[in-house]
């Protein structure tokens, strides 16, 4: 493992500014797709907020932190992944499995939460967003440092 000079932090901010402007673009209308079933479900009613009074320097500021902590990971490990869009959707996919998947199912197993199928979605939108992120990271590293 390299340490972190001039150029990689230069490669990691570049992805971190595409994968963030990109995500932000896509995740309004996905959360609007994703989430509108259950905004107008009246039992999940007091779940929900209207989108007028939604903060939205939460869910902005979170998608910050995750791509930004994504890309230094990336960065750090990136010898030991593979490459290319491939390499990015499997890294995407794996990290989905690990860090949604498996945890909403030890968590559903264990209590009942919030309705089955709005975990499930939940956790699609935020695998959506893992792969996203990870193929652009992982798409044309390796021809910057030739």
């Amino acid at each position: 493992m390299s340490s972190l000079n001039t150029e990689k932090w230069n490669r990691i901010l570049v992805r971190f500014l595409l994968a963030f402007s990109f995500w932000e673009a896509v995740s309004i209308p996905l959360r609007m797709l994703f989430f509108a079933k259950f905004y107008f479900d009246p039992t999940l009613k007091l779940m929900f907020v209207p989108i007028t009074d939604v903060f939205w320097l939460g869910p902005v500021f979170s998608d910050l932190t995750f791509t930004l902590a994504f890309g230094f990971l990336y960065a750090l490990m990136k010898e030991s992944l593979p490459q290319g869009l491939v390499g990015g959707f499997l890294v995407g996919i794996l990290v989905s499995i690990l860090g949604f998947v498996s945890p909403m199912l030890w968590t559903l197993s264990l209590t009942n939460f919030a309705p089955t199928v709005l975990v499930w979605v939940w956790v699609a939108y935020y695998s959506l967003f893992t792969i996203s992120t990870a193929v652009i990271y992982s798409v044309g590293w390796k021809e910057d440092e030739e």
